[in-house]
Formats: structure tokens, sequence, C-alpha cells
């Protein structure tokens, strides 16, 4: 059964990433191991610190580190903050070393927004990915004013969102599953 790491680059409890993301997990489904990770429940280091015993402190880095070297992919999920990626998420990919155990794995992203859309993070998100020696699937997607397409209880109020949202998981299930799975000369 493949392993997928998922990553929600917000840490805001009852967060619309977490809520989109629920979507997502709902297509990966039974398909795949998943193991989620929410910024607000592992905590990082900042870049500089690693070595440095800060009482009372647990670095979840080697911990993710582990967990995405015996992954066959990621999902990640960003909100767009000031139009970029969130702190947290930058922090996150940061605590994956030098060279970045993310390098050659296969990554699907889609970004959040209270705005019109998370084109910024996105497009953030897959430069850093790619430079750090990601393979990015072309499949993500944008979901702007994503205030408004959950309901109370988180549930999703707009059919194209959540297709999009599902199009995005299917695409890195189908990718790493596969005949041709370590084959990119599309991407």
């Amino acid at each position: 059964m493949p392993k997928i790491v998922v990553i929600s680059g917000s840490r805001r409890p009852g967060n619309n990433t977490d809520k989109a993301l629920r979507i997502a997990l709902d297509e990966i489904g039974a398909a795949a191991e998943v193991e989620v990770v929410r910024a607000g429940e592992w905590r990082f280091l900042l870049p500089g610190d690693e070595g440095a015993a800060l009482p009372g402190v647990a670095d979840d880095g080697e911990r993710l580190r582990e967990k995405v070297l015996g992954a066959d992919g990621l999902l990640i999920a960003t909100p767009e903050y000031h139009g970029s990626i969130s702190s947290t998420l930058k922090l996150i990919i940061d605590n994956l070393g030098f060279p970045s155990t993310l390098e050659g794995k296969d990554i699907a992203i889609f970004g959040v927004a209270m705005g019109p859309g998370a084109d910024n993070a996105v497009g953030h998100l897959r430069h850093i990915l790619t430079h750090i020696g990601g393979r990015v699937l072309p499949t993500e997607t944008s979901v702007g004013s994503v205030h408004k397409v959950f309901d109370e209880s988180g549930a999703c109020t707009d059919e194209d969102v959540e297709a999009a949202i599902r199009a995005v998981a299917r695409a890195l299930l189908d990718h790493i599953t596969g005949p041709d799975s370590d084959d990119l000369s599309g991407l």
C-alpha cells in the first residue's frame, strides 16, 4: 500500500486549510496509508537552532524527515498569507534538511485564501519545492473565498471546489500507483 504524507500549512484551530484537506483525505480514502502533519501539533526548531537543546521544547524535525523519506508521495496544502505561503509551512519545509528529504519526491499541492485565490501561494510553493528537488505534479488548485465555500459543519458547499480538491488528491494517487509512477516526463 502506498504511503502519503499530508502536510497542512495552517496552525489555527478550525482553519480552512484543514477543511479543504478533509476532502482530499476522503478522496484518498483507504487507497493509501496516510500520515497527516498539522503544523500546530508538531514542533519545529528555527533554522540555525539545530542541536541547541531548548528545555521543554520537542523537535519533531527528525520524525518528519523519517516520515517523508518513507513516503511514496506528499500532499501539501497552504493558506495564502500576505501573498505567499504561511511561515509555518516554510518552517516545516526548512526542517526537512539539506539536501531536502523532499528531493525526488512526488508532491501534489493546493492553496486556499480568503481573497480571490491562492495563486501566489501555490506558485511560491511550487517554486520552493522544485528548487529543492521535489517533483511537483501539474494538477493543482487554488481555492478563493474559502470561508464562503464551507458551511458551519465544515462541509463544502461548492461542487466545483470539491471536485478540484479531489482532482489534486486523485492525481497524486494515480501518479504514485500507476504503471509509470517513476516516469515524470510529462511534468
